[in-house]
Order: structure tokens, then C-alpha cells, then sequence
């Protein structure tokens, strides 16, 4: 496709994208996508957790529920959300419900999902210790047989708070729940019965904080999985009744018609996504988004969440109660400082407020608890990478103190392939595009340009013959890998924000890919790329997929724009200085074609090459490096060479590689692109 053809086909796809994305707006300003994504793994808990908490009120639900899951069982023998592959946790747990609820019925059911959970690596093949527990707990439910010992929740862990707090993150109510239901099956000697007894009211404190501050519905963070597992730990608790009735009740609620539930809704994620692409595409001015931002309002958390000890400020990814989470906070504070008045907008300053309030003294963000344990919902790069933008667009600069620790804790988190992780995201695109845009944009030190070309060189590194990206899980044979929408347009960003500019044949490629996959709809395909449990459970999402899609190739035709624009006023001042130039040789009566008498080009390096008139007097002139895409100022301010274009298409601006040629050989005569300093990739 023509430079130009691409052009308008970008253009297209982000005017056709946005009009997609803006059909999903509801009228309350949320936007809204996919009205059912039936989940195999909340089916399960949510019935185990009714069988536990009223069985004979919850028996038709349970009836349905039991239908729905052999209905939905794979071939393979598994189970796994739309477009997800197989999962053994999910396997593993949709077993143990259907064995606990209706072991003859499903006895050939049972059978094929334990082989397939053998096939797929058993308990080893999951990575969250925690989840690994929980096959053991639903598998003891239903009498069959599980590798280890139960392991003991330790009540008394919860008479620390702030430890507790730290080690458990968001699992603290779930964690309570579940302790709770131990100490009430598990013998223990005097001295443990005494510990359990001075923990009990401490753990009852922080599920009903949860409780109460959802309005007491019986729902939490209007999640099923979180729902069911927190009414499954108190009903087997026999502890607060009331509770446990509420969260039945509610669980009724939530089940779908066809006999399963949902994931949680995901109204805050969702409207974050599409109003970030829709502002890129410029309709910051749309009155369609005032009606957004009331939302947005809204949805901001305006009491404290005390049994996790978070400030207020912060927002969650579903309604106005849900749980903390920095990742939205951050996504929807830079949203509302774009919007028309985000300036004056105290939700927008009452977030940034909470990111500055929870930053982990090494200087990185966690989900939501300040100091959290790494893993599970620890410190996270992509997370981190995400408030540091905030913070930027909030007019903080490069040498802020909280961008200075962020960026700090970002360069010592890179891998040594120079990929960062993302916890709520599969493989490493995510993280090392975010990564890659917050050390462009705020990277002030050698050390932060070194790491910045590490991540950018890994993208270009991991990129598929057809510009696309994808390094989740092979679809195909091992040299096989298909790429996904929201990988290929976080890659597309990311390399932007380093400083590529759009002709490079890298970005082109991308564009040009992400515009093929547009659907007659104006969306596009999502892929399993999205975390549900980190490592275990995953999702597709055509919300996500659409909103990354129609911001990356909003965020290629701006940067096309620039470029133009560049170009133009490069042309006009040569132009004008011709018309200088040949103004003095007239007044001076010098033939135009004669040779100079001062020697050097009076006009700087020519795009074709050297001057006309032939070498100057002081050297050769400085060709220019447009073909190959480089940056003559962003080469001049990070002293690379500006002689030859890099074999990759790469440009440096905005990245340092020190002693680094654009060529890609280094002084010790290296090529760039195969080794960094150290001789390593």
C-alpha cells in the first residue's frame, strides 16, 4: 500500500473506529461493551459457594448453573472463557463443582476434565500459589483425589494490619473469609485456639467493611469470583449469617439466564479505553464525552476503603463501589486533565493526589496497597509506567520526585532481554511499550536513554514478518506466532513515543496491519491478552481491543500530520533563504552559479546529499537522514552520528545509545542492533 493509500486508510479507520467505539456509549456516559462474557471459572465458585450458603434456596440456580458448565465443556475436556485456550484452573475448579453438585450426572464430564487437567501440567501448570490452594480446597469439597496438603491460613496473620495488608493486597476480605472457615474445621492446640479467638473479630471487621461500604448489596466489587469465595469462607465459617444470606442473594441476582455469570462489569475500564482513543481522535470537544466525564466523576471513590488502608480519590475498574485500583486511577485521571476544563478538575487532581499518597517508597505503584509484596498485586512496571504519564500530562516535569523514583525503579525492574512485565496483561508487549513511553518522555540520565533503547530495540526484536506483534501463547507451529490487535497497536505507541516517525517501514507495517483487521463494524477481534487472575485466568475484550486500536493509528495520523508539517516549514525556510541568497548576490554581483567565497553551505545540509557547487571549504556537508526516518535534532542533542541511516529503519531521537553511531556501529565497532554495551542482547 502507497504511502498515500495508507494515508487515507488511517484516516478511515480511526473516523469509522471512533464511530464504533462512540455506538457503545449508554446514557449514562459509560461506555459499554459486550452484553454477556460468560465466565467458566466465576460459574463455578459461584455455585460452589451456593451450595454452601443455601442449597435449597439457590436449587434452581444451582440446576441451571450445573446444565450450563456440561454444556459448555470443550472437546479437549476443558473449560475457558470465549476465545481463551484451555486452562487448567479453570478446568480444574469447573471439575470439582460438578463432582460436589452432581457427581452421577456429570461422572463422564468429571472424568474428561481431570484428564485434560493432567495433560495440561496439573497443579504445577499454575502459577498463583494461591490458586494452586484453592484446587486443593474445591478438590477436598468434592472428594477427589489432589497433589499436597492443605495448606493453614495463619487467622492470627490479621491482628498485624499493616502486614497484613502489605502481604494480601486486595485478597485481604477473601483471605479473611477463607482463614475464618479453617479455624472453624482445623484442630488446633490451646495456644492456637487463643490466637484464633483474638483474630476472629479482626477478620469479621474486614469483610463487613467491604460489606457496608458497597452498600451493603451482598455483592463485592461486583465481581462473582470475589462474591463467591467470600460467602463460600463465612458460610463454611458459620459466622455472620446475614452476610452470608446477603451474598446469596446477590449471587442469585447476578446469574445469567442461560445458567452461568459473567466477569464483573468493567464500566470504568472500558470507558477509560474508548474515551483516551476518542480524544486522540479528537473528540476531546464531543459533547457526547460531558456526559462521560459526570461519569467518570462519579465512579471516583469518595470515602476511604479502611480495611485495605486506602486513602480516598481512587477509582475501581466497575461501579461506584468498586475496589481500589491504581491502573484506573491513573488512566482515568489523564483522561479527565485532556478534557476540556482538566486543568480545574479536582476528581483529576483528588487521583493524582491518591497516586502520590501510595507510591511504594522504592518508588514503583502496586494495585492498590502502598509497600505491597511483589507478585500477586505488587509493584508493577506497566502500572508504574501508566502514573508516570499522569503525572506528566498533570504539568509535573521530568525532574519531579515522584517521576524521578518512578523512572529510577523502572530502569532497575527491566529484564535483561530489555522487556518489562504488565500485571494485567499477557506477555511482554504491554509492559515494555508503557515502559518505553514513560523513560522517552521522562528519562533524563544516560542510564534512562540506555534502557529506553533496550526496550525499543526488544519490540523491534520480537516484531512478526506481517507488522504485527504477539508474544503470548504459539496458536501454530513454534516458529508461529499470530499477532493480536492490542499487542501490535501498545508496540505501535510505544515506538512512536521513542521517536520513530511514521514513514519508518516498522510503523508503517503496524498501521498498515491494525487497518486490515478492522472488522465491517468499525471494531476489531480481541484476543486472550487480558488478565482475569494473573497467570491463570484470561479474557478477550472488544472494548479494549477497539479502544487500542483506534488510539494507536489516531496517535500514527498525528504524528503523520507533524511530519508533513515539519516538512512543509522545511521547504518554506529553504525557500525564503534561496530568496535571501540570491537577493545578496545580486547586490553584491556575484554570479549564482559561481563559487562561493566564504566556503561552507550558508544554508546547512541539503536532503539530497551534499551541496550542488561541491565539497565546502571546511568539509563535507552533514547529509541528511530522511530516507532512513532519523531525527537530525534528536541525533545532534544525544551526539549520534548523523552520516548514514541505521540497517533497521530505527531512529535515535529522544533515545541516547552513547558512542552510538544512526549507522548502528558503535565505537568498538559493534553493531547496534545485535549487542548493548556490554556485549549483550
Amino acid at each position: 500500500m502507497p504511502a498515500s493509500a495508507l494515508t487515507e486508510s488511517v484516516g478511515t479507520a480511526v473516523t469509522t473506529g471512533a464511530e464504533a467505539l462512540l455506538a457503545h456509549r449508554r446514557d449514562d456516559g459509560a461506555f459499554v461493551f459486550g452484553a454477556h462474557h460468560a465466565s467458566p471459572l466465576n460459574t463455578a465458585g459461584a455455585l460452589t459457594a451456593l451450595h454452601f450458603a443455601d442449597p435449597e434456596g439457590s436449587a434452581e440456580t444451582i440446576e441451571r448453573g450445573v446444565t450450563w458448565l456440561c454444556e459448555n465443556q470443550r472437546d479437549d475436556g476443558g473449560w475457558a472463557m470465549r476465545s481463551v485456550p484451555t486452562e487448567p484452573l479453570t478446568t480444574a475448579l469447573a471439575a470439582a463443582a460438578l463432582q460436589l453438585l452432581a457427581p452421577r450426572r456429570a461422572a463422564s464430564a468429571v472424568r474428561a476434565a481431570r484428564a485434560r487437567f493432567e495433560e495440561l501440567g496439573g497443579s504445577a501448570a499454575v502459577p498463583e500459589p494461591a490458586m494452586t490452594a484453592l484446587i486443593r480446597q474445591f478438590h477436598t469439597f468434592a472428594g477427589l483425589t489432589h497433589e499436597g496438603a492443605q495448606r493453614r491460613l495463619p487467622l492470627e496473620l490479621l491482628l498485624f494490619p499493616g502486614l497484613s495488608r502489605r502481604l494480601l493486597s486486595l485478597r485481604l476480605p477473601i483471605y479473611a473469609s477463607q482463614a475464618l472457615a479453617q479455624s472453624a474445621h482445623r484442630r488446633r492446640g490451646p495456644a492456637g485456639r487463643a490466637l484464633d479467638r483474638l483474630a476472629r473479630p479482626r477478620a469479621l471487621a474486614i469483610v463487613r467493611d467491604a460489606y457496608e461500604r458497597e452498600g451493603a448489596t451482598g455483592g463485592f466489587s461486583t465481581d462473582p469470583w470475589l462474591t463467591g469465595l467470600i460467602c463460600l469462607g463465612l458460610a463454611r465459617s458459620g459466622q455472620a449469617p446475614d452476610l452470608v444470606s446477603a451474598a446469596a442473594r446477590w449471587l442469585r441476582s447476578a446469574a445469567g439466564p442461560d445458567g452461568s455469570w459473567d466477569l464483573m462489569p468493567l464500566d470504568v475500564t472500558w470507558t477509560n479505553f474508548a474515551t483516551a482513543a476518542l480524544i486522540e481522535a479528537g473528540h476531546a470537544d464531543d459533547p457526547q464525552l460531558i456526559g462521560t466525564r459526570e461519569m467518570l466523576h462519579r465512579h471516583q471513590q469518595p470515602e476511604p476503603f479502611d480495611a485495605l488502608g486506602c486513602p480516598a480519590g481512587y477509582w475501581g475498574f466497575s461501579s461506584p463501589r468498586s475496589w481500589p485500583m491504581a491502573l484506573e486511577t491513573a488512566e482515568a485521571g489523564a483522561i479527565l486533565l485532556r478534557l476540556p476544563g482538566g486543568a480545574d478538575d479536582r476528581h483529576a487532581r483528588a487521583g493524582l493526589a491518591w497516586l502520590t499518597a501510595t507510591q511504594d517508597a522504592a518508588g514503583s505503584w502496586s494495585l492498590a496497597v502502598r509497600n505491597s509484596k511483589p507478585g500477586g498485586f505488587g509493584p508493577c512496571p506497566q502500572m508504574t509506567a501508566k502514573v508516570v504519564g499522569a503525572l506528566l500530562d498533570s504539568g509535573a516535569g521530568a525532574d519531579d520526585p515522584r517521576v524521578v523514583r518512578a523512572v529510577r525503579w523502572l530502569v532497575g525492574r527491566q529484564r535483561p532481554d530489555g522487556s518489562y512485565e504488565a500485571m494485567w496483561y499477557r506477555g511482554g508487549t504491554p509492559g515494555t511499550a508503557a515502559a518505553l513511553e514513560a523513560l522517552s518522555r521522562a528519562g533524563r540520565t544516560e542510564e534512562h536513554h540506555r534502557a529506553a533503547a533496550r526496550a525499543r530495540d526488544w519490540l523491534l526484536r520480537t516484531r512478526h514478518p506481517d507488522g504485527s506483534w504477539s508474544t503470548g501463547e504459539r496458536t501454530g507451529p513454534v516458529t508461529t506466532r499470530r499477532g493480536t490487535v492490542e499487542e501490535t497497536a501498545w508496540a505501535l505507541r510505544g515506538l512512536l513515543a521513542a521517536g520513530l516517525r511514521p514513514t519508518d517501514p516498522v510503523l508503517a507495517a503496524a498501521a498498515r496491519w491494525l487497518v486490515d483487521a478492522q472488522r465491517a463494524d468499525g471494531g476489531w477481534t480481541p484476543a486472550p491478552v487480558n488478565e482475569y487472575i494473573r497467570g491463570c485466568a484470561r479474557y478477550a475484550d472488544d472494548g479494549i481491543a477497539a479502544g487500542l486500536a483506534v488510539r494507536a493509528l489516531a496517535n500514527y495520523r498525528s504524528a503523520e500530520a507533524a511530519e508533513a508539517a515539519e516538512a512543509a516549514e522545511a521547504v518554506e525556510a529553504t525557500r525564503e533563504s534561496g530568496s535571501r541568497r540570491e537577493t545578496g548576490m545580486r547586490e553584491t554581483g556575484t554570479d549564482e552559479t559561481g563559487p562561493r567565497e566564504t566556503g561552507p553551505c550558508e544554508s546547512g545540509p541539503r536532503e539530497s546529499g551534499p551541496c550542488e557547487s561541491g565539497p565546502c571549504e571546511s568539509g563535507p556537508c552533514e547529509p541528511s537522514n530522511r530516507a532512513s526516518g532519523a531525527r537530525e535534532t534528536g541525533l545532534r542533542e544525544t551526539g549520534m552520528c548523523e552520516t548514514s541511516p541505521r540497517e533497521t529503519g530505527i531512529r535515535a531521537s529522544g533515545i541516547r545509545e552513547t558512542g552510538t553511531c544512526a549507522s548502528g556501529a558503535r565505537e568498538t565497532g559493534t553493531h547496534a542492533s545485535g549487542t548493548d554495551e556490554g556485549g549483550r542482547r
